[in-house]
């Protein structure tokens, strides 16, 4: 009962961490905000809303770069204090969006995008991994739990940006090529100063959390990692496509014996889990010689595309029919709770069924969406948020998706090393999507931009139909590197 009472405050931790760094995704709801101010108060004065989605774009690459060092960190400083250390350089790109807001919007890309993004990949996979420690068998359940963190952060704090910087409903009062922008200074002259307040709030959230956060009690640190169970032990790529040699089950299964001298609470919770320990799964040295990971990586690349699109520029285009800033804060704020709760969603139906039929079915929903959104301007402002709270819900599947099968196909002892290399994609995503966005967005509008990101989601989609019927599951155990 202790040791469940443990797992339950590990996880609660984890969420807590990941409601600050999914404030991420208050970035579609600060985007007209932190735009207006730029145009009238900073540099450069004719900054549109298909060029500010830069800062997003490079906080997520400085996400998918510093993701693999959370790893190696977490190796040597443990889980608490390197999940500190990543939050806390977040949090403090963000005071320092105080000075650069008002400086430039290069500044301001730097602080709020590459500071902020590097820090959540650092502190981003360890509480997971650290969840998965305690509960072995519930990987997806534990993922699912600790990213909906993650995906409701802008629930909260989509409403405290606007109750604070637009309390009285103002809507924008300047109108370009389509785009509306405030230029109230009741507005603007609030904006520096909210960082400072978003900041501060953050490190006190994220200290809690760190404190909170530890490794399961009595174990070394080569048996907190436990491989999956017995229901999941189908290999993601049959081994017909991979020369590695594997061992036997029986190899596999194999425990020191020092496990059965360990203390009673040691062995309480090892039995709990019955599982083998997960010595010899995929090095990160080794899981570039896996197809699946390649496989994995570009459905992650694709899937990018419609995550910064959306969470970028949904405010942005509800502005062009609805007039009403509460209104859209409360998009974006329900929107992030099928975010989380769509994380927990999926995560639990991929344990229930594969993650194929859970992705397939995550990337039909997302195309139909995306092909129909345009009809929302026409429907009015209670289709559009159906629409975009559908949207959130189903984007949100990835990324409890993709952990899981990380975990399920290349074992745990490398886990956050390993989902760090996978989540690289998001470096090449982002550009590409920002590129696209400042690029194409005034020749082929907002309706040519839905259609060109179901596209994305159509090709994510067909990768996933050349994956075997049981995509996501464990592989066998591996023989242990030299390296």
């Amino acid at each position: 009962m202790a040791v469940a009472c443990r797992a339950c405050l590990v996880i609660v931790a984890g969420i807590l961490i990941h409601l600050t760094l999914g404030t991420l995704y208050t970035f579609g709801n600060l985007t007209p905000y932190l735009t207006s101010y730029i145009r009238k108060r900073s540099s450069p004065s004719d900054l549109t809303y298909g060029q500010s989605v830069w800062i997003n774009a490079v906080a997520a690459m400085g996400q998918g770069a510093s993701m693999f060092f959370g790893g190696l960190m977490e190796k040597r400083l443990g889980p608490r204090l390197t999940v500190l250390l990543g939050a806390w350089f977040q949090s403090l790109g963000v005071m320092l969006t105080y000075f650069a807001i008002q400086y430039s919007f290069a500044a301001t890309t730097i602080t709020y995008g590459l500071m902020f993004g590097l820090g959540i990949g650092i502190a981003y996979a360890v509480p997971m991994a650290v969840g998965m420690r305690w509960l072995p068998k519930r990987k997806g359940l534990v993922n699912g739990c600790v990213v909906a963190g993650f995906g409701g952060g802008a629930f909260i704090f989509d409403q405290i940006q606007t109750a604070y910087i637009n309390p009285n409903n103002l809507s924008p009062d300047l109108t370009i090529n389509g785009d509306k922008f405030f230029t109230q200074d009741d507005i603007l002259d609030k904006v520096p100063m909210m960082f400072i307040i978003l900041g501060g709030t953050y490190a006190v959230m994220q200290l809690i959390g760190c404190l909170l956060l530890t490794n399961p009690p009595d174990l070394p640190v080569s048996y907190f990692q436990l491989a999956p169970s017995d229901e999941e032990n189908s290999p993601m790529i049959p081994e017909s496509e991979s020369g590695d040699s594997r061992e036997s089950p029986e190899q596999g299964a194999a425990a020191p014996a020092s496990v059965n001298s360990s203390s009673k609470s040691t062995e309480q919770l090892v039995e709990r889990s019955t599982e083998p320990i997960d010595e010899n799964c995929v090095s990160p040295r080794d899981v570039f010689k896996e197809p699946a990971f390649y496989i994995l990586w570009f459905i992650f690349l694709v899937n990018g595309q419609g995550v910064q699109f959306i969470s970028s520029l949904y405010k942005a285009y509800g502005q062009t029919f609805i007039k009403d800033d509460v209104f859209l804060a409360w998009v974006g704020a329900l929107a992030a709770v099928c975010n989380a709760g769509g994380r927990i969603m999926w995560g639990s139906f991929a344990d229930r069924y594969s993650f194929k039929v859970a992705m397939m079915c995550l990337c039909c929903l997302f195309t139909v969406l995306m092909l129909t959104l345009g009809v929302t301007s026409l429907a009015g402002r209670w289709m559009f948020l159906v629409w975009i709270c559908l949207l959130f819900l189903a984007f949100s599947g990835s990324f409890s998706l993709m952990p899981t099968a990380c975990a399920r196909s290349f074992g745990q002892t490398h886990y956050a090393k390993n989902y760090g290399l996978l989540f690289t994609s998001q470096v090449i995503t982002s550009p590409i999507s920002a590129v696209l966005t400042s690029s194409l967005k005034s020749a082929i509008g907002w309706y040519g931009m839905f259609y060109m990101v179901a596209a994305f989601s159509f090709i994510r989609n067909y990768v996933m139909t050349t994956m075997p019927s049981k995509a996501g599951q464990t592989i066998k155990p591996r023989m242990k590197s030299n390296g």
